[in-house]
């Protein structure tokens, strides 16, 4: 059996590091300096301009998100 989705996105984070040369929280001041508008906009960025792979950058977003929530 595959992992859940939340498992899924704990390995995503926990190789982030590996994978990609920054962790979950510079990924995140990364997008806080980029500073897009919309969730669209963000992954956009991650992807195209950072090379990032789909969930990679459907994660960071996700997270960087729910952090910014009040």
């Amino acid at each position: 059996m595959g992992l859940s989705p939340k498992e899924m996105e704990d390995a995503i984070v926990k190789n982030l590091q590996h994978k990609t040369g920054k962790s979950i929280h510079q990924w995140q001041q990364v997008l806080l300096e980029e500073n897009h508008a919309t969730k669209k906009q963000m992954k956009l960025c991650l992807k195209e301009k950072y090379k990032l792979g789909h969930f990679q950058a459907q994660t960071i977003v996700k997270l960087f998100l729910q952090q910014s929530k009040p």
